[in-house]
């Protein structure tokens, strides 16, 4: 977990351990598009991938859809626009 001007975010050893594998395997899901690109943040001079409980919904359904054979993954440009609408869609419901 980082903290920027007073913001949690978290980092991709908080998602590992959310989900229960390492973050090699995060890293993993994430390029073979298994789970979606997240979104990214500016860190001084890094730009570093976050992980928002809003992700990591997203991200455990499409896990759970992938081990059960019951999701067919995404092309690969879609990924980010996946994740993009269901935070819209949250956005409305607020």
């Amino acid at each position: 977990m980082i903290m920027i001007n007073g913001q949690t975010y978290f980092t991709i050893v908080d998602a590992a351990g959310k989900i229960g594998v390492s973050a090699k395997t995060i890293r993993a899901y994430i390029a073979k598009g298994i789970i979606p690109e997240p979104p990214v943040i500016q860190f001084g001079i890094r730009t570093v991938k976050h992980f928002p409980s809003e992700y990591m919904d997203v991200a455990k359904r499409r896990l759970e859809r992938y081990r059960t054979g019951k999701g067919e993954l995404p092309e690969k440009g879609s990924q980010t626009a996946l994740f993009e609408n269901v935070q819209s869609t949250k956005d409305q419901r607020n």
